[in-house]
């Protein structure tokens, strides 16, 4: 027990992170679940992945080791595409068959720059899968700091990102709120940083698994709220604690199927 109290010190902002992260990832979720686009934040989230192999390239040409250009290019390139989406395929009838071709596009074009460039290999492995257990601190304690204020914020405009969202999916939203443009805005932060830090995985697993489980059974928004937060909060500290007790198990996979499991727990009770 002293050996793992002692490896809860060492990780505790990783830990901290990854717990705040999971929640607020899957309070995003539940707006974009809301929306019906789905599909949207998972090619979103792969052009972000995808200027963030391009921002590693760049690093391996200049020979620098500049992780800001990593973010600044997945910032970009997710921001381009959140534009597309938005002002291009949604108003489509077939904008679900397109996602899923901008989808397969983004990631065949990762995985061709990574055959082209065989130092990525180990990059892209923590890229997708994430390895949140060797997250420096640093890294950490910004995402942390990004996940609190954002979340602080959800919580904050709740109601009113969840009137939005119903607007929206029944297009009866006559203008733009500055909420909702926040709310775009911080999205494309969160997904990047949390894509970034800690995996592809790590973020899409995070934005669904705990909105999949809390919507069936959920009375009101409330209780929806509620058991978001519970899923993806306890899951993520659940799964974080038993890959500390075990070396050989993966971080990420641990806390998504932890999420999973107090998912499920949480559907089995009324």
């Amino acid at each position: 027990m002293s050996s793992f109290l002692d490896l809860l010190k060492i990780y505790q902002w990783a830990l901290q992170a990854s717990v705040v992260m999971a929640a607020v990832l899957a309070l995003i979720g539940g707006q974009w679940t809301a929306r019906a686009k789905s599909a949207q934040i998972f090619v979103l989230g792969q052009g972000s992945s995808l200027g963030i192999v391009l921002g590693f390239v760049l690093n391996l040409i200049l020979g620098t080791d500049f992780h800001g250009l990593n973010l600044v290019l997945g910032l970009s390139l997710g921001w381009l595409t959140l534009l597309l989406s938005d002002f291009w395929i949604e108003s489509r009838s077939d904008r679900n068959h397109i996602y899923l071709t901008l989808f397969v596009f983004f990631l065949s074009l990762t995985y061709l720059i990574t055959s082209i460039t065989p130092s990525l290999e180990s990059h892209m492995a923590a890229a997708y899968f994430g390895d949140i257990a060797v997250m420096s601190n640093l890294g950490a304690q910004m995402s942390l700091a990004a996940g609190l204020a954002f979340g602080a914020f959800l919580l904050w405009s709740w109601k009113e990102l969840s009137m939005i969202s119903f607007q929206l999916l029944n297009q009866s939203s006559i203008h733009r709120s500055g909420k909702n443009l926040v709310f775009d805005v911080g999205t494309l932060l969160l997904t990047t940083m949390a894509i970034q830090s800690m995996g592809y995985l790590y973020t899409m697993g995070s934005l669904f698994i705990a909105t999949s489980f809390a919507s069936s059974r959920s009375r009101n928004l409330n209780s929806y709220t509620a058991k978001i937060l519970l899923i993806a909060s306890l899951g993520s500290l659940l799964g974080f604690s038993i890959s500390l007790f075990s070396t050989e198990l993966p971080t990420v996979p641990c806390i998504l199927i932890g999420q999973m499991l107090v998912g499920f727990l949480s559907y089995t009770k009324k």
